[in-house]
């Protein structure tokens, strides 16, 4: 197994030109290239109830929405918007394909593209339908957007491990936990 917790290269070499912001996103990025490499296409499908609600697919799609939200939005991030019942949800291919795209339009960016303001719009009740409109930057929602993709890695780990599908160790693993870790 691969571990960035031994401060492993990641994608050969990142160029140093890239901001933080979009090294991070690359990391998670190849993290879920690994794991769609490791995965068939059955164990990408399979849902491993009662254990986890949602196929790995299915998270992979979800992350992957964030992402799209913010990479197609005009005016407004809109993170509603959502693509249930995808094809990305059935097909490791796909995912690649969607993965590749964000990187290339990722690397794409300035850092002054990077700093401009947006606007977010998104749900805040589970009991009743209400969204909130708010401001922020493209940067801060492309953070969020890999700290949330990595959330769902740690799903996903339990899955592949449910399937005795061998993940990277460190597939999951928030940054910040990762830097803890490295300190021990």
């Amino acid at each position: 197994m691969q571990s960035v917790l031994k401060n492993r290269e990641v994608n050969a070499l990142l160029p140093a030109d890239y901001s933080p912001t979009v090294q991070g996103c690359l990391e998670v990025f190849s993290q879920a290239s690994r794991c769609l490499q490791i995965l068939d296409d059955e164990g990408y499908q399979a849902s491993i109830k009662p254990f986890v609600s949602s196929s790995i697919g299915e998270h992979f799609r979800h992350w992957l929405d964030v992402f799209n939200a913010i990479y197609r939005a005009g005016i407004v991030i809109d993170y509603n918007h959502r693509r249930r019942g995808h094809a990305v949800e059935t097909s490791r291919f796909i995912a690649l394909t969607e993965i590749d795209e964000l990187t290339n339009w990722l690397t794409s960016l300035s850092v002054k593209e990077l700093k401009k303001n947006v606007n977010v719009l998104t749900e805040v009740s589970v009991s009743h339908t209400q969204a909130c409109l708010m401001s922020s930057t493209l940067e801060r929602e492309i953070i969020f957007a890999a700290l949330h993709a990595n959330h769902h890695f740690a799903m996903v780990k339990v899955a592949a491990n449910l399937m005795n599908k061998p993940i990277d160790d460190d597939f999951g693993i928030a940054p910040a936990t990762a830097t803890f870790l490295r300190g021990q």
